[in-house]
């Protein structure tokens, strides 16, 4: 669900594992290799406290966390349990990008004249710290679009009872498709008829909070046969891929929610009885939430119906840092930015953080996971969430969504999305100079008092990839501090393409950081972190 580093105290989600995962992570990088996929990463705090990150080791290092594989839900669960030890948010340092081993989060820098608040920007790798296994292949959309559901043949006595659950499925295919083609035609009563009675007030909301997103594609792909439950009961586990902003019919980089449905099959019709909320990086907000939008060129800003009177005042803040963000997208072009307002209620609930301690974050950029042609989750884009009554001024609303879109275009569709710990420093030092400006003096930048206290108190170790010796706001300001200006030393030094290379080569792909910046740079990766760090001493000195 983010970058950055969470408050003290922050729970950590718990990745899966085993081979039907693609994103079960290995804790470090194999020299010379293109390294796996690794585990949660955690968020960024914007002006805020950063990622502890755990020594380097010879050897796999055990995750801060219990190893706790979450399999996807048994059929007929409409609500599955959360396996032991889950908390409802990636573990690391808080929703977000860094992996197991980082610390909590931190306070804010100073500037010289007030602290300012704890912006947490949780850039969650997601498919790792939320368990995105969905083992059961997609089943096979047994229907021609030409083919509506009453025109299905009905099974009859003494056919095999595989014949029953093919029939099944097959309505519920064309169904399904009639019923997302209705969204897309702003057709209400044709998005309710596939629903119970009992679910018309609740569905009736979430068609309004998506028509009001711009939902512009909503397909369905079921996840597995129809189950039988009980008598005319059978369950059925939906993956419904979304986009926002764009034109009905045209492609699309969709996001995925997945989610449970109960169906009936009785006097009153074959329809849906029970939705569960999705259970991957969910609920989404327009699930739980009477949602309102508001959309520009590059955004959709949207909140709960309680704060619908801060999306205008929003809205042209979210597309000038969008403007800023598409200069940094060159892996490929973010369609629109999906930006969401909220408080304290809705932090505690939407994207899987219920339970997180959310009490110090005033942003965070969410990883969602989209569905691959083989119809398992992998990485997609990312969701922005600020929180409204947490933002102190326009120039703190400003800087913090400058930098969550920051990491959602320099990681949005990347190959992996999998960035290990002793890459954190990238990920950060980029978001950071993207909202500062790479081209903008240091002098006024609010964190350099505290990376000069850092280093006069000795407790630097010189390294980009720093041991934490404490949860203070010194030293969680620092850190991204120290991250900053090695980004900014080498955008100046050597320009913005070669670290985007760099940036796609490691962080994005986990390429060995080695032979990356030889190939970028012409040097060795500990020559390149020299330079940087000779940088930040400098500087800061």
């Amino acid at each position: 669900m983010t970058y950055g580093a969470p408050p003290s105290g922050q729970p950590r989600q718990n990745p899966s594992s085993g081979d039907e995962n693609q994103w079960a992570p290995p804790q470090q990088r194999v020299p010379g290799t293109a390294g796996d996929p690794q585990g949660p990463s955690v968020g960024h705090p914007h002006g805020t406290a950063v990622p502890q990150y755990s020594a380097p080791q010879s050897t796999p290092a055990a995750p801060a966390v219990p190893h706790i594989p979450q399999q996807p839900a048994a059929p007929g669960t409409l609500r599955p349990p959360q396996p032991p030890g889950h908390t409802g948010q990636p573990y690391g340092t808080a929703p977000g990008y860094p992996p197991p081993g980082y610390p909590p989060m931190y306070p804010p820098p100073g500037d010289g004249r007030r602290q300012r608040r704890v912006v947490l920007s949780l850039v969650v790798v997601l498919l790792c710290a939320l368990a995105f296994s969905v083992s059961a292949v997609v089943a096979s959309n047994g229907h021609s679009a030409a083919l509506g559901p009453a025109a299905i043949p009905s099974p009859t006595d003494g056919d095999d009872p595989q014949v029953r659950v093919d029939y099944l499925g097959a309505r519920a295919d064309a169904m399904l498709e009639e019923h997302s083609d209705a969204l897309l035609a702003d057709d209400e009563a044709g998005w309710l008829e596939i629903f119970d009675e009992s679910l018309h007030d609740d569905m009736s909301q979430q068609f309004d909070g998506l028509r009001a997103m711009e939902v512009s594609q909503y397909e369905y792909q079921r996840q597995h046969d129809p189950v039988e439950r009980d008598t005319d009961r059978f369950e059925m586990r939906l993956a419904a891929s979304y986009c926002f902003g764009g034109t009905v019919g045209e492609e699309c980089a969709a996001s995925t929610i997945v989610f449970d449905t109960m169906w009936a099959d009785d006097d009153d019709g074959y329809r849906i009885v029970e939705v569960s909320e999705s259970d991957q990086v969910g609920p989404r907000p327009w699930e739980v939430d009477d949602i309102k939008a508001v959309s520009g060129e590059k955004v959709i800003v949207a909140a709960p119906a309680r704060y619908a009177d801060e999306l205008e005042r929003a809205l042209p803040e979210a597309e000038a840092a969008a403007e800023n963000a598409d200069q940094y997208a060159v892996y490929g072009e973010v369609e629109k930015y999906i930006i969401f307002l909220a408080g304290d209620a809705e932090f505690s609930k939407w994207y899987g953080l219920e339970g997180a301690n959310m009490d110090n974050v005033v942003g965070f950029a969410m990883p969602v996971p989209m569905l691959g042609e083989n119809g398992q989750l992998q990485q997609g884009g990312s969701e922005v969430v600020m929180h409204v009554d947490r933002v102190r001024d326009d120039v703190e609303f400003t800087s913090t969504m400058r930098h969550e879109l920051g990491h959602v275009a320099t990681l949005h569709h990347s190959p992996e999305h999998v960035p290990l710990e002793e890459d954190w420093w990238m990920v950060e030092g980029v978001a950071e100079v993207i909202d500062h400006g790479p081209e903008t003096p240091l002098d006024g930048y609010l964190r350099k008092s505290d990376v000069a206290a850092y280093i006069d108190e000795d407790l630097w170790n010189n390294d980009l990839v720093p041991a934490f010796s404490g949860d203070d706001a010194l030293t969680g300001s620092a850190k991204y501090g120290i991250a900053m200006y090695s980004v900014y030393y080498l955008f100046q030094e050597y320009g913005k393409d070669k670290f985007m290379d760099l940036f796609e080569r490691v962080a994005r792909k986990g390429e060995d950081p080695d032979a990356s910046a030889q190939a970028v740079y012409g040097m060795s990766y500990d020559a390149l972190v020299t330079e940087c760090t000779d940088f930040v001493a400098e500087v800061a000195g």
